[in-house]
């Protein structure tokens, strides 16, 4: 199965919870990201790592990054970014950050109460190009390898090899419903 099908499986997933859905999405073919964007990424986002001085304050903070570089992203390459939750296939039994239907049902309806939540979030563009500004540098420190420390994925979803990203639920407002992002009014 594509990533495309399954982030359009995400997009219906997150319209049958009632979590606000994306209305308009659309494909679209070709590629965003080029060589050019690529290296002119680090200079972009240089806001959004404001207050990080080490590698390992990115260890779990995929939600607020990608919530934090979207935005800007949007703003530059002028199309449509889409905060995506899900999980990586990489080959073993329940893969990382492993979570199901089940699964978002039950912290909907009781919330969530743990320190830690198993889910993982990168940036999805309408050509179904992945940006992940943190699973690489979270991989690196947790296995104790110092090469790819502050590496990012920027590649189109079907072309990555070695691992696969899973879509489940598009957009923040699950994250909001279960209580790990509180709303300030």
């Amino acid at each position: 199965m594509s990533y495309q099908d399954d982030f359009l499986k995400a997009v219906e997933r997150t319209s049958r919870f009632n979590l606000h859905p994306v209305l308009a999405f659309s494909g679209i073919s070709g590629q965003i990201m080029d060589a050019a964007r690529v290296n002119d990424l680090n200079k972009i986002l240089a806001p959004v790592f404001l207050g990080i001085h080490s590698y390992e304050q990115l260890v779990g903070e995929c939600m607020p990054i990608h919530l934090k570089a979207r935005p800007v992203l949007e703003k530059w390459l002028g199309c449509s970014v889409y905060y995506t939750l899900g999980w990586i296939d990489d080959g073993s039994s329940n893969g990382l950050f492993w979570f199901d239907d089940e699964i978002i049902a039950e912290k909907l309806a009781a919330g969530h109460q743990d320190e830690t939540l198993n889910i993982h979030a990168w940036l999805t563009l309408p050509t179904m190009e992945i940006i992940d500004l943190t699973l690489t540098t979270t991989l690196c420190l947790l296995q104790g390898r110092k090469e790819g420390e502050g590496g990012v994925i920027v590649k189109k979803a079907d072309e990555l090899t070695g691992l696969s990203y899973k879509p489940m639920l598009i957009g923040e407002t699950y994250l909001h419903n279960i209580g790990v992002i509180k709303s300030i009014t």
